[in-house]
Formats: C-alpha cells, sequence, structure tokens
C-alpha cells in the first residue's frame, strides 16, 4: 500500500526557498550563472492549420501561435535575436541567453532549413544553446536524427505541447493527437542523450479531477521528464475558444481553483523536475477575454507561493519513487 507521508517532513532545498524547483535553478546547475531565454518567431503554421488535424485549429490558438514577441516576427532571425536580447539585457542585466523557437510548430517544416536556423541562432554573441517549441505528432525519425547530434555539441531543450494526457480533453481542445501520440513522443525524445525535455501543460480543462491531475504528475515522473510548464486555458479573442465561451460552453477557473489544482499536481511530480512556469500570462492584453487575472504576471505567481507556503506543502511531498507503473501502458491514465 502506498505511503503518502514519508516525504511530509522536509521539503528540499530549493533556490530561493521556493517549494517548488524553479526553471532558474537548472540553469544555474547547468551553466553556473542566470540564463535567459529569447524568444524568436520562425515557423509560420502547425499541422492543424495545414489540414493535418481535420481543418481545426486548436481552439486556444491566436493568429500568433503563441508567440510572445510576434511583433518582430518578419525581421530575419538574427535581428529578431538582437532586438529581443537588447530588451532583456536592459530588464534582467542578463549576460547568457538560449534561443527559444517559440511560434507554433518548429520541427513542422524541412529539416535542412530548421538546422541553418538553429545554426543561425548560436553564432549570435553569449547564445549557450537553443529551445524548441513542438508538438508529440512533428517528431519524424530524421528529426529525432537532428536533434541528437545538436544535443552532442550543444544545449538543446524540446518544449512539447502535450496539454493534457486525457483523450476526450485533446478532442476538445482540438489537438488532432492523442494521449499514446504524447506518450510515445515523450519516450522518443528521452532516449535521446543529452536532450532537455519540458512538458507543456493545461489545466481548467472541462472534466479536470484531482485523481487526473496526480495520475499525470505520476506518469511524467516516471518517465523520466526534465520540466514542466504549467498554463491555465484562458479565452483569447478570435479564437474557436471564445465563440464556446460566449455561448456558454466554457467557463476559466478562478486564480482560486487554478492554484488548487497546481497544488495538488506538484505535490505529486518528483521534485527533480524543473518548473518552467506555473501559471500563464496574457502577453497581448488587448486580446485576452478572460480570465481577468490572466493579464497579471506576478500575482499569480506569488498567489501559489503563498498557497504553498501556508498549506505547508511542496513540488514532491507526495511523490513516491518506484510506484508500480501503472499509468505508463498506452490507452489512458
Amino acid at each position: 500500500m502506498r505511503d503518502e507521508r514519508a516525504n511530509l517532513l522536509d521539503p528540499p532545498q530549493f533556490l530561493h526557498g521556493k517549494r517548488y524547483r524553479p526553471l532558474s535553478q537548472h540553469y544555474r546547475e547547468r551553466f553556473g550563472t542566470k540564463v535567459f531565454k529569447v524568444s524568436v518567431s520562425v515557423a509560420e503554421t502547425c499541422p492543424n492549420r495545414e489540414g493535418m488535424g481535420g481543418m481545426r485549429v486548436c481552439v486556444f490558438c491566436d493568429e500568433w501561435g503563441s508567440a510572445a514577441y510576434h511583433q518582430h516576427r518578419d525581421l530575419p532571425l538574427r535581428e529578431q535575436i538582437r532586438v529581443n536580447r537588447k530588451a532583456i539585457r536592459r530588464r534582467y542585466r542578463a549576460e547568457r541567453f538560449l534561443v527559444y523557437f517559440q511560434a507554433y510548430t518548429n520541427t513542422f517544416g524541412r529539416i535542412r532549413t530548421l538546422q541553418q536556423l538553429y545554426e543561425e541562432a548560436l553564432a549570435e554573441e553569449d547564445v549557450l544553446g537553443v529551445v524548441v517549441g513542438t508538438r508529440p505528432d512533428c517528431l519524424p525519425r530524421a528529426m529525432l536524427r537532428t536533434m541528437a547530434a545538436f544535443a552532442r555539441e550543444r544545449y538543446l531543450s524540446v518544449e512539447l505541447g502535450v496539454q493534457t494526457l486525457d483523450d476526450a480533453q485533446l478532442e476538445f481542445l482540438a489537438r488532432g493527437h492523442d494521449q499514446a501520440c504524447s506518450l510515445t513522443a515523450i519516450r522518443k525524445l528521452k532516449a535521446l542523450p543529452n536532450v532537455n525535455l519540458c512538458v507543456h501543460l493545461m489545466f481548467g480543462l472541462p472534466g479536470e479531477t484531482d485523481a487526473q491531475l496526480r495520475e499525470t504528475a505520476e506518469l511524467l515522473s516516471e518517465l523520466g521528464v526534465d520540466g514542466v510548464k504549467l498554463h491555465n486555458l484562458h479565452v483569447l479573442k478570435n479564437t474557436p475558444l471564445e465563440q464556446l465561451y460566449r455561448q456558454g460552453g466554457f467557463a476559466p477557473v478562478s486564480l482560486e481553483a487554478y492554484t488548487r489544482k497546481v497544488a495538488v499536481f506538484l505535490e505529486h511530480l518528483a521534485p527533480e523536475i524543473a518548473i518552467h512556469r506555473l501559471a500563464a500570462v496574457a502577453s497581448r492584453w488587448d486580446e485576452l477575454v478572460a480570465p481577468e487575472w490572466t493579464r497579471e504576471k506576478m500575482r499569480p505567481m506569488q498567489f501559489i507561493e503563498d498557497h504553498l507556503t501556508a498549506a505547508n506543502t511542496w513540488q514532491g511531498r507526495l511523490w513516491q519513487p518506484g510506484l508500480p507503473k501503472r499509468h505508463t501502458q498506452q490507452g489512458g491514465i
């Protein structure tokens, strides 16, 4: 029988006294210094937009394909890096960078072109490696070979848009792939030496339960992912989700409800997994429909951290290494 008391007494020594392992801790341990991501936009589409998902765009995706700095997307790659790097240097006094290929699906294209872009990014001053955003259904064998070769020489992190491991919720999101596809992609990426894998997850989906959150955390821990990035599902203008919201078919969760979900998930997540982000923030305020709290970056993060402290809980408190691999069979959690 599972003993949920084993990790109750002493939280791990996370950086800055946090109750979860922040991404900055991973970067400091890996590079010995502060490192910041420079987001760029080079991909122009994804499988769903090209009709491979049945001509259905993901319900949450706006016209920019999740690009944080869409206003610079028409610039050449190296110019994007320089403009965005300058802003980050000025704000954070940053000196070392990773180039984040963020918008749309960055492995949905010609392998040779992508290789050239990655090499171009690495030629920039103070760039230590690249971060590539992609989908579970866009990892052909040739791309995996390219990633493996790249990671032998430089730092490579893959941010994989899993979003959820529930097939009904994936259908609601119109992702165009299923849970089995995500598990296969995770296993393939984890089989590549030196590739850092971060899984993107969305909370606040219809039908979501605490049991699902616990099992997702346990499964990702068992599979050995290196990081997770958490998002609250929020509504942007001119998206299918906006139509559902206006029709009463979707209601975003409150900050309080979202915080409780994050806490449940973190408690069952292995403490060595880096937390890239605790909640989404709307980078384009004029496009946000709901919820209002997604306009703010610091308040949700502080609210979650305060909750973890008040509840005297932390990442990994209820995580038990060596649990029977009851969730890792393809077909559902």
